[in-house]
C-alpha cells in the first residue's frame, strides 16, 4: 500500500502545482481585466461631456463672431438678433440632452423646485403664488440641477 502512495504522490503534487499555476494566471488575468475596466472607466468619465460641448462649440462661435460685430460697430439690431439664434440654438442643444426649465412664474411655490429670495404683496394674485423669476432653474433628466429663484407674493393678513 506504501508503494501505491508514492506512485501517486508525484502526480498529485505534478496536479497540485499545475492548479496553483493556473490560479495564478487567472488571478493575473482578473487583476489585468480589472486594471483595463478601471482604465476604460476613467476614460469615459473624461471625456462623458464630449459629445455635448462639441454641440455647444458653434454655439459658443456664434457669441464670439456677435461680440467682434459689436466691437466693428455693426448694426446692434442685427447682433442682436445674432445673439438671439445662438441663444434658441442653446437651449436647443440642452433640451436634447435632457435638460429642462423648472416651471416657476404663476405657479405655487415649491420648495423643492424653487428657491425664495424675495417676497412681494399683491392683492390680484394669490399667496404662495411665484411672480417672477430671478435666476431660471434646471432639471436633467427629471432631476433638480438648480432651483428656480423666485420672488413670491406674501400678502399681508
Amino acid at each position: 500500500m506504501s508503494e501505491e502512495i508514492e506512485k501517486e504522490t508525484p502526480a498529485t503534487e505534478d496536479k497540485i502545482k499545475e492548479a496553483q499555476e493556473q490560479a495564478l494566471r487567472l488571478r493575473a488575468d482578473f487583476e489585468n481585466t480589472k486594471k483595463r475596466l478601471e482604465r476604460e472607466k476613467s476614460e469615459s468619465i473624461k471625456y462623458a461631456n464630449e459629445k455635448l460641448l462639441v454641440e455647444i462649440l458653434s454655439v459658443v462661435d456664434n457669441f464670439d463672431r456677435a461680440m467682434t460685430s459689436l466691437a466693428e460697430g455693426h448694426d446692434p439690431a442685427k447682433v442682436r438678433e445674432g445673439l438671439q439664434i445662438a441663444q434658441t440654438e442653446l437651449h436647443k442643444i440642452l433640451e436634447q440632452h435632457g435638460v429642462e426649465t423648472v416651471k416657476s412664474v404663476g405657479e405655487h411655490f415649491d420648495p423643492r423646485f424653487h428657491e425664495a429670495v424675495a417676497t412681494a404683496e399683491s392683492a390680484d394674485l394669490e399667496e404662495g403664488k411665484i411672480l417672477d423669476e430671478v435666476q431660471r432653474g434646471y432639471l436633467l433628466n427629471g432631476r433638480l440641477l438648480r432651483p428656480s429663484r423666485v420672488r413670491i407674493i406674501q400678502n399681508k393678513t
